[in-house]
């Protein structure tokens, strides 16, 4: 896959993944991959359902690293986050899709698939999960609200490296985020990720030509887009809202808002724990003994 390189003091800073895959990117301390027995194990999951064309871009471009399993939801469950599915049963089909890949669906929420497989289904622990690909990115704070991210950081969470993929709406083809996101996966099988960290990849909408480069990216402290509530009037007379999301938005220099928006592959190293430590530490004088 080609992509021009581009030559910014920018990208000089943060480091481009193109670099990276010459030399490790700082992530901190990688866990280093264990050496495979057997084949590269990889479950492939998204939010969009198990039908969805993204998931089966990047399950089809993934068998060129390893031997991939696609347990997915039967369902669109997009905006779910780190939800799971506890009122109802849970109930499994297996089903073929486009060019002859068996796929497992479940009526699940994107981490309660997740975790079903690695409890119920998988008879081993894979070593990589993919999740996505997102018809429609998850950039800055959507990715507390994204099943594609929840699905990453439910993997991330039991230990097992993870990569959310999302591609710009309104691209329908998936076949250049399809390569860089299997880029990606060769990069965490030969370097590994640090425990706890998962990457979450948004790729803008174009081909292998058009996309600037890879950017190793922070994350935006926006939304990620514009989010409004259309109102209508239902037949009963009652009033409804209806969620409208539009992507887009600006931000800073080196987060991913601002690097999708400018032609570049956002890679976004996020973690498991939100614990702040340095806020812990600024605390310390709430624990102490009340003064009389």
């Amino acid at each position: 896959m080609t992509m021009r390189r581009a030559c910014s003091p920018l990208l000089f800073v943060l480091l481009t993944v193109a670099a990276a895959l010459a030399c490790a990117p700082t992530f901190g301390a990688a866990q280093a991959p264990a050496k495979a027995v057997g084949p590269y194990r990889i479950l492939v999951a998204n939010d969009d359902g198990v039908r969805a064309p993204g998931l089966l871009a990047v399950a089809q471009a993934l068998q060129a690293l390893g031997e991939v399993t696609i347990i997915a939801p039967a369902e669109n469950q997009s905006g779910k986050g780190h939800s799971i599915t506890i009122a109802e049963p849970i109930f499994r089909d297996e089903i073929v899709l486009a060019g002859g890949l068996r796929a497992t669906s479940l009526t699940a929420t994107p981490v309660s698939t997740v975790k079903v497989a690695l409890a119920k289904i998988l008879t081993s622990k894979p070593d990589l999960v993919v999740s996505g690909i997102n018809r429609g990115t998850n950039l800055g704070l959507a990715a507390y609200l994204s099943g594609t991210a929840g699905a990453a950081r439910e993997a991330a969470s039991q230990g097992i490296p993870a990569i959310a993929a999302s591609l710009s709406m309104p691209a329908t083809d998936y076949s250049a985020a399809a390569d860089v996101t299997l880029r990606v996966a060769r990069y965490v099988k030969e370097h590994g990720l640090p425990p706890g960290v998962f990457l979450n990849v948004n790729i803008p909408a174009g081909t292998s030509q058009t996309l600037k480069g890879l950017m190793i990216t922070a994350q935006s402290m926006s939304g990620g887009g514009i989010e409004t509530f259309a109102e209508q009037k239902h037949p009963s007379g009652r009033t409804m809202y209806w969620n409208v999301y539009t992507e887009g938005g600006t931000d800073v220099q080196g987060t991913d808002v601002w690097a999708v928006r400018e032609g570049y592959v956002a890679i976004t190293p996020l973690k498991v724990s939100e614990y702040d430590a340095q806020a812990a530490a600024t605390l310390t004088s709430l624990t102490a003994p009340a003064r009389q």
